[in-house]
């Protein structure tokens, strides 16, 4: 009788214990509240193409470049919409780019600043033989437009060699960096301008320089500027040869430095400069074998490199794991795109993404076009600067998308008290596991989820349910490419249909 109590006792204290496991685990489960506003028209002049930018507690703002008109060359127009934290919009202004000689500026970037948005834009002209880059200046808190200002300025002879701007602002958005190609002219070197900005566009520094390349019309090259000042180039030559070329040109004031990164067998794809511990340092994908990805859609990226700007050197380049092999299609990565870096602490995160491309005329109309974008998969690397793996993650997924449901691919990564996450969207019928599924509405249904990664990068995905968008019989999908993240845990969220939009709030518990 008495081991018959113990026994008992015994039971009734493991019901407890699992009953405060449960409990704790449960408290532990990531769930999530929803505030949305009202579907909205996303048809209209004003919300074809929203961008949502400066998250704050009382509100954020959204953007949109248009064309003016239904011409192939339409002039662009630009709305900004001003809405509070339900989502409601408040006030619009829009405005549109510089006209010289009658012509309309072509835009070439919209920019996000400090409680700013920078538009640049040029213009070439023959008549006064001169192409022009032009800045115009959004202040959020005064909700108004800056004249438009001239930044730089490239003497021509010729509208169809007129040289050609980029830019690029550094990550604590104090600095801006120009970068200016001269007209294309046969046996010469390469000629550049590179100046600095600061916030309010005031010029920092010019330098002239004449590069080791040999003049061309067309570049494949990626601009960056570092906190200090410091401009980096990563310059792609014999991207169609079967040893393509990486160079990292380093502009400081009016000193140069040219190193080549690539080598044999290592072939840079994509990649970001970032700096670390007052280092500079290129971040990203590469490949083994060029050439033959060029048959098979594009480049077939198998490993990830650390290579440290200020030193000259490599210091790592690791080949995908082959669990990593497995869960991916053939021997690496199609078209992977360095998505973000982020940073905590010492750790450092890369986040790659597959995406590419495909354009189909409209039969009947000219110069319109289908576009397909396809996404995915996508991979999460944790490291340390040294090159010490904490993990590789793949996301496994694939979707595609036509024209601008472009934004509902892809994921958003984030950092809350030093975890990392992903919100994505996910079909009902892979969540729940369903074989078969029937009825249009139900094959499209979709949910929000979250997927938290562990110290070792095992990823748990988190339906939820109550988001009331993706699901059946809804007119909006949840766009991740137009979250913005508030605080650890508030987040203001897009979802677009067909015709509808709608603007929310998600806040995670």
């Amino acid at each position: 009788m008495l081991i018959l109590l113990i026994n008992m006792k015994l039971f009734l204290l493991s019901i407890c214990a699992f009953i405060v496991a449960f409990t704790v685990q449960a408290q532990e489960e990531a769930t999530a509240s929803f505030e949305w506003a009202e579907h909205t028209n996303s048809t209209v002049s004003g919300s074809l193409n929203p961008k949502l930018v400066f998250p704050s507690e009382s509100g954020f703002t959204v953007y949109s470049v248009e064309e003016l008109g239904s011409q192939f060359y339409a002039p662009k127009i630009i709305y900004i919409t001003k809405f509070d934290a339900s989502g409601s919009p408040l006030s619009t202004i829009d405005f549109k780019l510089p006209v010289r000689s009658q012509k309309d500026a072509t835009l070439l970037k919209v920019i996000e600043g400090h409680n700013k948005l920078y538009v640049f834009s040029h213009v070439a002209v023959k008549k006064d033989g001169k192409n022009v880059l032009y800045a115009q200046i959004y202040d959020n808190d005064t909700h108004q437009i800056s004249e438009a200002m001239e930044l730089s300025t490239i003497p021509i002879e010729k509208v169809n060699n007129s040289g050609f701007f980029d830019i690029a602002l550094s990550s604590d958005l104090n600095t801006f960096a120009v970068l200016v190609h001269q007209p294309f002219e046969k046996k010469t070197n390469e000629a550049i301008q590179v100046l600095t900005f600061d916030e309010s566009l005031k010029k920092l520094t010019e330098t002239a320089q004449t590069l080791s390349f040999e003049s061309e019309r067309s570049y494949n090259e990626t601009l960056f500027v570092e906190n200090d000042g410091t401009v980096t180039i990563v310059k792609k030559t014999d991207t169609s040869k079967k040893h393509p070329v990486t160079t990292l040109i380093t502009v400081k004031e009016n000193s140069l430095k040219e190193q080549q990164v690539s080598a044999e067998g290592f072939y840079i794809s994509d990649s970001k400069v970032m700096t670390f511990n007052n280092s500079k340092y290129l971040i990203g994908f590469a490949t083994d074998n060029a050439k033959p990805a060029i048959s098979v859609g594009g480049a077939k990226d198998n490993s990830f490199f650390i290579y440290n700007i200020s030193e000259g050197k490599l210091v790592k380049h690791k080949e995908w794991e082959k669990e990593t092999i497995k869960r991916v299609l053939g021997k690496g990565y199609i078209d992977l795109k360095v998505k973000t870096l982020l940073t905590d602490n010492e750790d450092i995160y890369l986040i790659g993404d597959c995406y590419s491309k495909d354009s189909e005329a409209i039969e009947g109309k000219n110069f319109e076009y289908n576009y397909t974008h396809r996404f995915g998969p996508g991979i999460v690397i944790k490291f340390d600067i040294n090159g010490n793996i904490a993990y590789e993650a793949p996301i496994s997924y694939g979707e595609d998308y036509l024209n601008r449901m472009e934004i509902v691919g892809s994921f958003y990564p984030f950092l809350s008290n030093g975890k990392f996450y992903v919100l994505a969207n996910e079909k009902e019928s892979i969540l729940k596991d369903k074989k078969i599924v029937m009825g249009y509405d139900n094959i499209n249904a979709k949910a929000i989820v979250l997927k938290s990664f562990d110290a070792e990068g095992n990823i748990k995905t988190t339906p939820f349910w109550n988001s009331n968008t993706g699901a059946a019989k809804e007119y909006t999908d949840f766009a991740p490419t137009q979250t913005l993240q508030v605080s650890d845990h508030m987040f203001y969220i897009y979802a677009i249909g067909k015709e509808m939009h709608k603007y929310g709030k998600l806040i995670l518990k």
